[in-house]
């Protein structure tokens, strides 16, 4: 008898964590929003330090998949000896993008949620380098750089609720930036909120 208890709920937990909806469905609109910190990848790590980001999307789903629209910024600050060789006090280096990314939900409609993106669009690279001058910083130097992109990640959403479209998220990302040389390259992790 205890066998036969342990076999049902083996093969029934699974079915219940699915929380399947039957039908056709329908085209929804789908968004998010998140925050967390940014790690950069070679060339550009040698002279970065890690940095944080902003992360937001609008898309239209169905089912398991949908596009979006996304947005993202991430700030870092140079390294010592890279504020060294360009004669600076201070600086930062700021990347931004507006990509159009494919998305596929593992399990949309379940408690937890798989998901992988990817995609491209257009990437910024904001170059900024202060020097010390009269109690406060001026700026010496600023260069602004705008050049097509691509990104592809994955992560994980947690629903918060049974009859609830918003579900608690944590993803990250590889974007490459296709400037001269072998490009820019950086990892956020963004953790937020999906809708």
């Amino acid at each position: 008898m205890k066998r036969l208890l342990l076999l049902a709920i083996v093969a029934v937990a699974p079915a219940a964590a699915q929380w399947r909806h039957f039908g056709h469905p329908s085209a929804r609109p789908t968004g998010y929003f998140g925050f967390g910190f940014s790690t950069p990848a070679n060339p550009v790590a040698t002279r970065l330090n890690e940095g944080w980001n902003l992360a937001g999307g609008v898309g239209v789903a169905r089912g398991p998949v949908g596009i979006m629209v996304d947005a993202m910024l991430n700030n870092f600050g140079f390294t010592h000896d890279a504020l060294l060789r360009a004669g600076a006090r201070g600086g930062s280096q700021r990347y931004w993008a507006l990509t159009v990314d494919p998305i596929f939900h593992v399990n949309e409609r379940g408690p937890v949620d798989f998901y992988l993106t990817g995609g491209g669009g257009l990437y910024s690279q904001i170059t900024k380098y202060r020097a010390s001058a009269g109690g406060g910083y001026d700026l010496i130097s600023s260069r602004t750089i705008c050049k097509p992109g691509v990104n592809g990640g994955a992560g994980f959403a947690y629903s918060l609720g049974y009859r609830s479209n918003i579900k608690i998220f944590a993803e990250a990302r590889y974007h490459h930036m296709f400037t001269r040389g072998s490009g820019a390259s950086l990892i956020p992790v963004t953790v937020g909120v999906r809708f």
